[in-house]
């Protein structure tokens, strides 16, 4: 296993943990940012098929994470 590769899947690890917390605990705002980085991950690596560098890869996986971050977190607060 590569480091990238290992790297990787300690992310996906951390962000489900993230996840799991937010949601054991009720606290939905984390809920919300583990999802948008999940959701940037997935991006990140779906994109690899057309491929482009990493750097772009990352930027447009999490840029859109971000944005769902962002909106997820003003629906929480309305709510």
């Amino acid at each position: 296993m590569s480091a990238y590769t290992a790297l990787q899947l300690f992310e996906l690890l951390l962000f489900s943990g993230l996840f799991f917390y937010g949601s054991a605990t009720n606290r939905l705002s984390i809920v919300v940012l583990a999802g948008g980085l999940l959701l940037g991950k997935a991006i990140l690596n779906v994109l690899a098929a057309d491929g482009g560098s990493l750097y772009r890869r990352s930027l447009i996986g999490y840029g859109v994470g971000a944005l769902f971050i962002a909106v997820g977190v003003v629906l929480v607060k309305l709510a």
